[in-house]
């Protein structure tokens, strides 16, 4: 009875101290590599078991098994409980919009080649989706947005099924040139904090993230009771989050960083343009589906892809902060409804 007795308690022990220490290294593994799996679960069990065996010895190798399995099973479903939960928890709903007034869009002036130069500035403060801070001014040209302001206007559609990716070239063709203040500011950020490829993508898509979501109408800015649940819940958090009679329903670049506006489209634009910029395979996708865009950029990543021409672009949402790569909300999450309308490769 004293043999069994004590042979019950070294497992019970075990098994308990085998949960800690899974628990503990799954959590530093997780941090370290950024994404939930199997195999890390795995991997976190196996050193729970070693540490775990130098400190009390190995019980019977059938108790291990036995038990190992028990305890693997039971990470697993919790795991799976606890993304099922995150994602029911992160509904794509437009964040209420609020501005930091440091962070507005300012006229300013810059010196180049000895003139002043009058430009528009924002001074963005934000944190990427793990928890890493930046700050950096965005700031393009008044005669660039002059210029460009409504050039829109004088596309020439194209009438074929790929009208948004037409109009998508066209528009990342036009501003890009004119976005380059903003190209060296993130090229400034890249070169103080030494980013990796994923790290700077993160970095620009977070930048853009954190900016308040606006509407873009091709029709005048309703009363908020106009419209459906979505569109009327950021209007009635913030009325002047709408800019209307905009051609298409989307701003180009230079306009968005001229006056913090925009939606979807309007930002899936600007960080396909300054992604292609610094050399990424980069995608912007449509849904008339679910009437919105998103990104899709072909880096190595786990979550939700869409494969176009052999190539896997994890998708991300550009449109609320703190979405990672290969994240969606349920409501967006069918690949199937997702559409690539133009890749910079």
């Amino acid at each position: 009875m004293n043999k069994k007795t004590n042979k019950n308690r070294i497992g019970c022990l075990w098994l308990f101290l085998i949960t800690v220490f899974t628990i503990i290294g799954f959590g530093v593994l997780e941090s370290i590599f950024r994404y939930k799996s199997i195999f890390l679960l795995i991997v976190a069990i196996g050193l729970a078991i070693v540490i775990v065996n130098k400190m009390i010895g190995r019980p019977p190798l059938k108790t291990i098994l036995g038990q190992g399995v028990v305890l693997f099973f039971i990470l697993f479903c919790f795991i799976q409980l606890s993304k099922f939960l995150s994602e029911s928890l992160t509904e794509y709903n437009p964040p209420e919009p609020v501005f930091i007034a440091e962070e507005g869009v300012k006229a300013a002036y810059i010196i180049e080649n000895k003139d002043t130069v009058n430009v528009f500035s924002s001074n963005r403060v934000w944190r990427d989706n793990y928890g890493k801070n930046y700050s950096t001014s965005l700031t393009v040209r008044e005669r660039d947005f002059l210029r460009l302001e409504n050039h829109i206007n004088t596309y020439k559609r194209v009438y074929n099924k790929n009208f948004w990716g037409n109009l998508y070239h066209y528009i990342e063709q036009k501003d890009t040139p004119s976005l380059d203040l903003i190209m060296e500011a993130f090229s400034t950020i890249n070169e103080s904090e030494h980013l990796n490829q994923r790290e700077f993508a993160e970095m620009v898509v977070s930048c853009i993230q954190d900016i308040p979501y606006s509407l873009v109408f091709q029709g005048e800015c309703l009363p908020a009771s106009s419209y459906e649940d979505s569109a009327k819940r950021v209007l009635t958090e913030c009325p002047d989050c709408c800019i209307g009679n905009i051609k298409y329903g989307i701003q180009n670049p230079i306009s968005f960083m001229q006056n913090l506006k925009g939606d979807c489209d309007t930002r899936t634009v600007i960080i396909y343009s300054i992604l292609k910029y610094f050399k990424y395979d980069v995608a912007i996708l449509n849904s008339n589906f679910y009437r919105h865009s998103i990104l899709g950029v072909n880096l190595p990543a786990s979550g939700i892809y869409k494969v176009y021409k052999g190539k896997k672009y994890m998708l991300w949402e550009t449109t609320a902060k703190y979405y990672e790569i290969g994240k969606l909300s349920r409501n967006f999450d069918d690949v199937n409804h997702w559409e690539v309308v133009l890749t910079s490769q």
